[in-house]
């Protein structure tokens, strides 16, 4: 059995792809005061900025896993990272709390094409159990620490750039992978 030379520079790709997603489900928390104020968005309008990408990508991640095994898994990963790029540049320019809401909403049906993609492609380039195992490790664990690094680089952010900083620092991490 030959292994591709190649495999952990593509398991590189795949940890930064799922640090995209997972970064998204708690970046803008820090960012809803701001939000508040210059969108004039009421509480239950803050409320579906979060939700919006959580459900949508809960929802579709399913029909996400199965557009990877019908059309290809890399080209649904491509599909999925471009379309994270292109909304996250659309929603950081909202000017509406309703444009926000939508463009988080397609956020997290990109995040649905991404998320199965990269699991399926980690196994399927992992053949050595050894390996596997430690590649699945490490995506795990990057796919918690982007849950924590979520809140920490918004902050940041938000000290030195406008609330829609929080979205469209997706366009460089996403042109990187």
């Amino acid at each position: 059995m030959v292994r591709d030379p190649r495999r952990w520079w593509i398991l590189g790709v795949l940890c930064l792809s799922v640090l995209l997603v997972s970064v998204d489900n708690t970046i803008v928390n820090v960012a809803l005061p701001t939000m508040s104020r210059e969108l004039s968005a009421t509480t239950s309008q803050l409320q579906w900025v979060v939700d919006a990408y959580t459900l949508v990508f809960a929802g579709l991640l399913l029909l996400g896993g199965h557009l990877g095994d019908r059309f290809g898994r890399r080209r649904m990963l491509q599909v999925g990272i471009a379309a994270f790029a292109v909304t996250s540049l659309v929603a950081s320019f909202a000017s509406t709390a309703g444009e926000l809401i939508a463009g988080r909403a397609f956020m997290g049906a990109s995040a649905a094409l991404i998320y199965p993609a990269t699991l399926a492609l980690l196994t399927s380039t992992f053949t050595d159990r050894r390996e596997r195992a430690a590649a699945i490790g490490l995506w795990s664990g990057v796919t918690g620490l982007g849950v924590a690094l979520g809140p920490v680089s918004g902050g940041l952010l938000l000290e030195h750039f406008a609330w829609g900083s929080v979205l469209w620092v997706n366009v460089p991490v996403a042109l990187l992978a």
